[in-house]
């Protein structure tokens, strides 16, 4: 990929992140039983049974969403915007508001500079059967499914690496989650996600410069995975997303870099 082509990402990535109804305006995250609760900055009494949220509010009268499991939808209530998701066998509710102090301080993504020596060609490893891959969350005793295909191998240095890689629904493209040296320094400690472009003679191109954060690296309030534990790379891959300067926690916004 050229350098014109990172500019594009970064200027999306930004876009992302700044959206007034995105991951940075996630003010809580509330996990829901069929025991009814109420929910701080949204009317009403929250619950769940299966993969429908159930609200009684004394003002709109009663109210209910459903959704997939392992999907979500959000929609406008109480004057706000108000996220569902299914998650792990649990319902959870993320309320987000525009005017979030995580908001007004992101001011674009943090990258190293474009660097064409961390964009590899590699090769798939297949497995002899698609696998499940369960990994572990940045919520405790939370996990998520994954099918990979194989891991991906390339050269760097001359030495040669392997990364358990993961498919993306309708597309022949892999995903690959990873640590590195770097992680949990200058780069963010749970790991990084990258796309691997399939290409025309079956090789892909695994550029770590297109490496970006899960929300998780800005929010207290995701439910992303961890890196699996195989990922893990003994070299530093400056490349890509740093670590972003502020994170939102439930104690309020806190600088990350020490």
């Amino acid at each position: 990929m050229t350098n014109q082509q990172w500019l594009t990402w970064i200027e999306s990535r930004n876009k992302n992140l700044a959206n007034p109804s995105g991951f940075l305006s996630i003010t809580n995250m509330v996990w829901l039983s069929e025991t009814p609760q109420t929910i701080a900055g949204i009317s009403g009494s929250w619950s769940a049974k299966d993969t429908t949220v159930f609200v009684k509010d004394s003002a709109t009268g009663d109210h209910s969403w459903s959704v997939e499991p392992r999907g979500e939808m959000t929609f406008d209530y109480d004057g706000i915007k108000v996220e569902v998701a299914s998650r792990a066998g649990q319902m959870v509710v993320r309320p987000r508001d525009p005017n979030t102090e995580i908001l007004k301080t992101f001011n674009g993504v943090i990258t190293f500079d474009y660097n064409p020596e961390f964009a590899f060609e590699a090769k798939l490893i297949a497995n002899d059967a698609p696998k499940e891959v369960v990994v572990g969350s940045v919520v405790e005793g939370m996990t998520h499914a994954y099918v990979s295909p194989g891991a991906l191998e390339f050269v760097y240095a001359g030495e040669r690496y392997r990364l358990t890689a993961f498919e993306k629904t309708g597309s022949k493209d892999l995903s690959v989650s990873f640590k590195d040296a770097s992680s949990g320094k200058i780069t963010y400690g749970t790991g990084r996600q990258v796309v691997a472009s399939y290409q025309e003679d079956g090789t892909y191109l695994l550029d770590f410069n297109f490496a970006s954060n899960f929300p998780c690296s800005y929010t207290d309030f995701a439910t992303c995975p961890i890196s699996p534990v195989e990922n893990k790379l003994p070299i530093a891959i400056e490349a890509g997303e740093k670590k972003p300067l502020y994170r939102n926690t439930v104690e309020g916004v806190m600088s990350q870099v020490h």
